[in-house]
């Protein structure tokens, strides 16, 4: 039984990116000249040695979901934590996986660095998905996610929101919890989730040491 599960675990964490090999990868959209941003928001993924002691610190290739949803407020959300997050005034972004000591677990984080008050209307557009994402699932029951009445706790307030997701992946129990938040001029998309049931204290403890990292890059 432990031989079927750590090879269900390998495959899912395969799936969803746990295992890449990648560096961290970033896209500078500033013009030449400009790209301190996108510099400081690479540098920031790849030195997170503060990660709770169940992650590993090294920075692996960007998350990788699972699945495509076909709503589209999970879609949104799915790509943020894959680094795709909005481009409407973006000067840097980056994106990263750290994996974690249970089975399947990892946290993929996406984060980017927008010029004016941009950041804080692309939150907005984030938490209004999060509130309507209720059900990610590529139209099978084999990868189908519901949202649980429950959001992680310790993660709330005007500058972020979380849900959680449960369900299954490639057929096999799968647990996930999303995350927005914002810091200054910089937005933050987090996934926690594996086979075991992320814990919320990692979650909010992982998004915490994210917003206070990200501070820094507005010093």
């Amino acid at each position: 039984m432990r031989i079927v599960h750590a090879a269900v675990a390998g495959c899912l964490v395969l799936a969803t990116g746990g295992c890449g090999t990648g560096e961290v990868t970033y896209a500078a959209v500033r013009p030449p000249g400009k790209t301190g941003d996108a510099s400081g928001v690479r540098a920031l993924l790849g030195r997170m040695d503060a990660l709770p002691d169940t992650f590993f610190s090294h920075a692996r290739a960007p998350w990788r979901p699972p699945f495509r949803p076909r709503a589209r407020a999970c879609r949104l959300l799915f790509d943020a934590a894959a680094g795709r997050l909005p481009r409407e005034g973006l000067s840097g972004t980056a994106a990263a996986t750290y994996q974690g000591a249970h089975a399947g677990e990892l946290a993929g984080v996406g984060v980017a660095v927008y010029d004016g008050d941009e950041a804080a209307g692309h939150l907005a557009a984030l938490r209004d998905a999060l509130a309507h994402c209720a059900t990610a699932d590529a139209g099978t029951p084999y990868d189908r996610l519901a949202a649980t009445r429950t959001p992680p706790a310790g993660i709330g307030g005007a500058d972020a929101a979380a849900r959680a997701l449960a369900g299954r992946v490639g057929g096999y129990p799968y647990r996930m919890h999303l995350v927005v938040a914002r810091s200054g001029h910089t937005l933050i998309a987090l996934v926690h989730a594996g086979l075991t049931p992320p814990d919320p204290a990692r979650t909010a403890e992982l998004t915490r040491l994210l917003v206070r990292e990200v501070g820094t890059l507005d010093a």
